[in-house]
């Protein structure tokens, strides 16, 4: 308590404000300013010296004394940010001599991020160092999801006179779940489809009848040491076309044999034992099916079975991903915009090397279940701050087709509180595949709201008295 500003005073009053406890006889001199009892204030101090009208030296009076008091005394009348006592009271805060911080009433200190305090008194500090708090004393706010920010922090023993509002930084809003992957059916593209086997043509576009080399036709039963794409003998008008027709031949009947493509699917149909023999690019990743590899024996036996084999040489049989001998109904795992080669054969034949009015057919279909993307994350908001409210979380994206969409962000907590938390991503729907991926997939949850941050950090140093509000955590 200051001396009065006016009136009558004693020496046990000048004794008992700046030598506290004491029952000593008083001698004026023992209370010049600078001296042992009324300390001099540093160069650094932004303080004011509640006795700066008392002289250093000369005479004294009792005069002099009034309106005086012991310690230093920063009082913030306006907005500030960032409040460190060991900044503010200099080379005097471990001086052993009463501080004072007083915060006007309608003032608010806030802290500019989770890590810096809006008032901090670090190790170090000497005296009785007290914090009157007419104002507010508000934390920031923590980013998505984060913890908010502290009030007070306090690492050297201290007293708290709180007649305003302490309050943290409100938590992050959690984010929201990411959605589930989907699965949806669509035909891919085909691109760079190639007659290898018939290609080039010669005359009259007889087909070249080229094989893999890994092929031999020389030493596999039933080819009779060649390729060939024509019917043979008695059904020698039965003659390759090429891709789609592109490629007729003088003397075909029909344009029915060759390779052919539309939308949904490409397929082969000739009438001897080839082999097929072409190279393609799928546009999308994913699980193709062979859906048919016939003979269609209404003429004699013994053709053998059919063999579709798919590889990404076209010099060794089955390599790379995706390759494999395949009959009709079985599905492969192929990549986009990889370059496979087909070739379609006969094997176990046991009669002769002509196949007449057979045919030798196959379908590969270009559907194919692909992934689909879940819908994005929402944003959690940001935790209230000393100069900003609490922020909504944000919606969470669409997803493609029988994709989830992304879950919501939760909103920021008020001063003080936990931030809510994201909601789950929706679930994705669609034919279950595990190529290229596991799909569809359930949506992922939502990440907790940060916590609020402290009003006080270092609570055993702090002694409390609330006359105001507090919100928050303390520790």
């Amino acid at each position: 308590m200051a001396l009065a500003g006016s009136g009558a005073i004693s020496f046990a009053n000048i004794r008992d404000e700046f030598s506290p406890g004491s029952n000593t006889s008083v001698s004026l001199s023992d209370y010049y300013r600078q001296g042992s009892k009324i300390r001099a204030k540093a160069g650094d101090n932004n303080g004011t010296h509640l006795a700066s009208g008392v002289p250093t030296s000369g005479a004294l009076s009792l005069s002099d004394y009034h309106g005086t008091g012991i310690g230093f005394q920063f009082t913030i009348s306006s907005d500030a940010t960032n409040q460190n006592l060991s900044t503010i009271f200099g080379d005097d805060y471990d001086l052993d001599y009463p501080k004072f911080v007083v915060i006007n009433s309608g003032v608010t200190v806030g802290g500019t991020s989770t890590s810096t305090p809006a008032i901090n008194v670090p190790s170090g500090g000497a005296g009785t160092i007290t914090i009157t708090n007419g104002g507010n004393i508000y934390g920031k706010g923590g980013a998505a999801g984060a913890v908010g920010g502290d009030a007070i922090v306090a690492a050297t023993a201290c007293n708290v006179v709180n007649n305003g509002n302490i309050k943290s930084g409100g938590g992050g809003g959690g984010n929201g779940g990411a959605g589930g992957a989907g699965v949806v059916a669509a035909n891919t593209s085909l691109s760079n489809f190639t007659d290898e086997g018939g290609a080039p043509y010669g005359g009259g576009n007889a087909p070249a009848n080229d094989a893999p080399s890994w092929f031999n036709a020389g030493s596999r039963p039933g080819y009779g040491g060649s390729n060939s794409l024509n019917g043979q003998g008695v059904v020698g008008d039965r003659k390759w076309g090429g891709i789609n027709g592109a490629n007729p031949q003088s003397g075909a009947v029909n344009t029915t044999w060759g390779l052919f493509t539309t939308s949904s699917n490409f397929r082969g149909s000739l009438a001897n034992r080839g082999p097929f023999y072409c190279s393609f690019q799928l546009g999308t990743t994913g699980t193709y099916t062979l859906t048919s590899a016939t003979i269609t024996s209404t003429y004699g036996s013994g053709y053998g079975s059919p063999v579709i084999n798919i590889s990404t040489s076209n010099s060794s049989a089955s390599q790379g991903q995706g390759g494999g001998n395949y009959t009709g109904g079985q599905t492969m795992n192929l990549n986009a915009s990889t370059t496979y080669y087909l070739c379609g054969y006969l094997s176990n034949i046991g009669g002769g090397t002509n196949l007449y009015y057979n045919n030798f057919d196959f379908n590969f279909s270009l559907n194919v279940n692909t992934v689909t993307s879940g819908g994005s994350a929402g944003s959690g908001g940001a935790g209230a701050s000393y100069n900003a409210s609490a922020g909504n979380g944000s919606s969470g994206g669409s997803g493609g087709t029988n994709a989830g969409s992304g879950g919501a962000g939760g909103n920021g907590g008020a001063l003080g509180a936990a931030g809510s938390n994201g909601t789950a991503g929706g679930n994705g729907s669609g034919t279950g595949i595990s190529f290229p991926s596991t799909a569809p997939a359930n949506g992922s949850s939502g990440s907790s709201g940060g916590a609020a941050g402290k009003y006080i950090n270092g609570q055993s140093n702090v002694t409390l008295t609330n006359n105001g509000t507090v919100a928050g955590n303390i520790a």
